[in-house]
């Protein structure tokens, strides 16, 4: 019971370290996203909404390894096979940077005839072509980089990376707001960025090998085997990785493509909006598969199952009352952060559409984290593929009778669709019954967040001011809370109050006891 009550402290801690560090980036990014707008322009904004969601498949170089990495060093370290550990991460880091020099070659031959039609269609010369080059730069050097932070994931060394990524961000953001009151423009944003992300992966590299200190990488360290055993899994974990760029990425470009620039940073608003309320938890979720692969490997399958029951309903509690202050709250919001009444015309449409992704994308990246730590990926990666699939088919279909609110529905449906079947094939995998799992992750949430959905029905509508939207959003949080401590607190307070109550044995009963 104490090594229990430990792991599971161990793993609640790293959830909450992660998430704090990504609670910190979210925040930036929602300081960033109108002060780059009326920076740059959005026209530029959307150019480089654009070029990233263009490079951002360029990150499919990882070719699923930094996902080996994760399950296999936290494996290793579990069982304390260091030479295995070495292989694993000589071979991975050699594949790396052969993948950081595939990126050069193939991204150096594309951008220059890319980068000058986005351009011509802005209908101004400047920085688009070297902003676009140095930016897959970044990607080429810090791509064999990112093994570190991987290798930290494995050890779930979770504070430590924390760390560094919040005080990596606070140079980052320094470094956007100088150059942006000095020089704005795409290219000085792309030194900036690339400077930063240099750094911080350097530094979790000096971390890796402090914990680690027996971690040698050397080519000799290669062998077939470990290859074989990298491939094995990193394989389906690639497949998985093309079809969430599809899924993620394709949106901003068809409308791009297909619209105008305007449009392509109108979608982007609208997904960034609802991608940072997804990854507001799954950046607490990614922590589990070092877990989940640590219990594996020790045989706990009990406590796998806990971890999918008890992470579910832990995700339901904070999602839910996201997805609907969402609802409610998100076209003054989108008023108020970007500065237009325009933007919640032309953003909040789509926003309610991509929102119908959020509360089962964020239950389903549990019971994911769940297939990757067990390495279950095959099928998983699979419907992954016939989702992108789909939703690229219909973001075609559907771009030009609809617009951007079109794109959004030929992302959410299919993603619906993929996100109950992962769950479902979790719940088979682990032997979990689907009532079992409704009744103990799903039941609790939901009665819980029909308090402030009756409170936000009776508030609505509220102006664009920060001092409404958080009033409103305060009047319906707090019942939420009373009622979510209601219904989880209970048991451990008889618990407590039994163990206080109980009887304690005098002196004089001891040996009363005995002698009887």
């Amino acid at each position: 019971m104490s090594e229990s009550s430990s792991a599971k402290r161990s793993l609640l801690l790293g959830a909450a370290t992660n998430w704090a560090a990504f609670v910190a980036t979210l925040a930036v990014s929602i300081f960033l996203a109108p002060y780059l707008v009326k920076s740059l322009g959005v026209a530029r904004y959307g150019v480089w909404c654009v070029v990233e969601s263009v490079l951002a498949y360029f990150t499919l170089f990882d070719m699923g390894i930094a996902a080996c990495l994760v399950r296999f060093v936290a494996k290793y370290h579990a069982t304390e096979s260091r030479h295995e550990l070495n292989k694993l991460v000589s071979a991975c880091l050699a594949l790396f940077v052969l993948a950081g020099a595939g990126v050069l070659l193939v991204g150096g031959a594309i951008v220059p005839f890319v980068a000058p039609g986005l351009e011509r269609k802005l209908g101004e010369s400047g920085d688009v072509v070297p902003f676009a080059l140095l930016v897959l730069a970044n990607l080429a050097v810090t791509l064999p980089l990112s093994a570190f932070p991987t290798i930290l994931d494995g050890l779930q060394r979770f504070g430590t990376k924390s760390l560094v990524r919040l005080v990596c961000l606070a140079l980052r953001v320094g470094g956007i707001v100088w150059v942006m009151e000095t020089r704005p423009g795409l290219l000085p944003l792309a030194v900036v960025l690339t400077v930063t992300n240099v750094l911080e992966h350097a530094l979790m590299a000096l971390c890796c090998f402090r914990f680690l200190p027996g971690l040698r990488v050397s080519t000799r360290l290669i062998d077939r085997a470990t290859l074989k055993d990298v491939r094995g899994y990193s394989l389906d974990a690639f497949l998985a990785m093309v079809a969430g760029r599809v899924t993620v990425q394709t949106g901003a470009i068809v409308a791009g493509g297909f619209l105008t620039f305007e449009a392509a940073a109108y979608y982007a608003i609208a997904l960034r909006l609802v991608d940072m309320a997804k990854n507001l938890l799954r950046s607490a979720t990614t922590t589990l598969t070092p877990a989940v692969s640590q219990r594996e490997a020790s045989g706990d399958m009990t406590g796998v199952r806990r971890v999918l029951l008890d992470g579910t309903r832990a995700v339901l509690y904070l999602v839910l009352p996201i997805h609907l202050g969402l609802l409610f709250f998100g076209a003054p919001f989108l008023v108020r952060w970007m500065g237009g009444e325009q933007y919640a015309e032309w953003c909040f449409p789509a926003t309610a559409v991509l929102s119908a992704t959020l509360t089962i994308g964020v239950a389903q990246s549990v019971a994911s984290r769940i297939l990757y730590g067990m390495g279950k990926l095959k099928l998983f990666a699979r419907l992954a593929l016939v989702e992108a699939g789909v939703n690229l088919a219909l973001s075609l279909a559907l771009v030009k009778p609809f617009g951007i609110v079109g794109v959004a529905v030929a992302v959410a449906v299919p993603n619906v669709l993929f996100c109950l079947f992962v769950i479902g094939y979790a719940c088979r995998t682990l032997d979990v019954c689907v009532w079992r799992y409704l009744r103990e992750s799903w039941v609790k949430p939901l009665v819980a967040v029909s308090v402030p959905a009756l409170v936000w029905w009776g508030v609505i509508p509220v102006e664009a001011k920060w001092l409404s939207i958080a009033v409103g959003v305060a009047i319906g949080l707090a019942p939420f809370a009373a009622v979510v401590a209601a219904i989880e607190l209970p048991p451990r307070r008889h618990a407590l109050w039994a163990r206080v109550s109980r009887p304690r044995p005098t002196p004089e009963s001891g040996p009363r006891v005995a002698e009887a």
